[in-house]
Formats: structure tokens, C-alpha cells, sequence
């Protein structure tokens, strides 16, 4: 709690929202902008009715039977996933790759018309693959924080998201 505070006063003023991982509780104390929900937290529409009508809610697809009932949630985003292995957090189920993101991808954009990133695992050297295989971003962990200079490994992998998204005939 005291570091989603500490955030939230370090952004204000700057643009940057604030988005919790999984803890609808911890969003709602700190004033967050929103949460991040994944498959096993509260359901959408109760994070939305807690959280109020202009919160961001995202969440993590990991199927494509989830991608479908997405259409029915109130959700600003998705983030499909996890996409490549990661050290950040232990999941249970395998990587799904770029075939099973475009796989899930293709039911998402059937289902929802927001934007739908992906998660886990991504970094400099795939960046550019995930987001040529039609995702609008990517949400990184340890990209940033095991660089050298996460600054600077931000702004890189903005390029690449950037580079790539015009490239593909998107406006970043």
C-alpha cells in the first residue's frame, strides 16, 4: 500500500497512470487509475463496480475460450499471455509463443475491439516479432529491471514497439 501511494503522488501530474497487478483492493486505497487482472482474480465487473466507470481494467488472456468471453466484460485492454517464459512470475502452464498469441489474438480482435497487447517474456530480442504478429504493445518486467540502465532499456524497447507498429501500417 505504501508503495502504490508513493507511486501514485511520483506520477502525478505526469500523464502516466497507474495500474495495480492483480490487487483491486491495493488500486482502490492508493487511488490507483487501475487494475491489471488475471484469470484467477476478481471478475471484471466486480473490479468495475468497485473501482468506478473511468478506471483502467485490463486482463490476461491465456485461452481461446477467454478471448471469447472477453466481449462480454467491461475491460479497457488485454494483454494476451504469457507469450514467452519469464522469471517474474511463476505460472504452471508453458509458454504459448507467437503461434498460440496469434492463435488468441485472431479470437480477441473477433470478440473485442480495444487494444490487446502481450505479456511474459518479452524483451529487445522478440519485441519485434510480437508486435509484427499484430499485438497493439507489449507489458515487460524484467526487461527493464535486470537492465543495466532500465531508462534507457524503456525508451529502446518504445523504438522497437514504435518502429514496428509503423512499419505494419499503425500509427504509435
Amino acid at each position: 500500500m505504501e508503495l502504490a501511494r508513493a507511486l501514485k503522488a511520483a506520477l502525478e501530474g505526469s500523464g502516466v497512470p497507474l495500474l495495480i497487478n492483480d490487487r483491486v483492493d491495493i488500486a482502490l486505497a492508493a487511488g490507483a487509475d487501475g487494475v491489471h487482472l488475471g484469470q484467477d482474480d476478481m471478475h471484471p465487473k466486480d473490479a468495475r463496480d468497485l473501482l468506478g466507470p473511468h478506471a483502467f481494467i485490463g486482463l490476461t488472456l491465456k485461452t481461446l475460450e477467454q478471448a471469447e468471453r472477453m466481449a462480454s466484460m467491461p475491460v479497457g485492454y488485454a494483454c494476451i499471455g504469457g507469450v514467452f517464459a519469464t522469471g517474474s512470475k511463476n505460472s504452471p502452464a508453458p509458454p504459448i509463443g507467437l503461434d498460440g498469441l496469434g492463435k488468441i489474438l485472431s479470437r480477441a480482435r473477433l470478440a473485442y475491439r480495444g487494444p490487446v497487447g502481450a505479456i511474459a517474456g518479452i524483451d529487445a530480442s522478440n519485441a519485434q516479432a510480437v508486435i509484427a504478429a499484430g499485438v497493439d504493445g507489449i507489458a515487460v518486467i524484467s526487461a527493464l529491471f535486470m537492465a543495466t540502465d532500465p531508462r534507457a532499456e524503456a525508451r529502446r524497447l518504445r523504438g522497437i514497439v514504435d518502429q514496428t507498429l509503423t512499419s505494419r501500417g499503425d500509427f504509435a
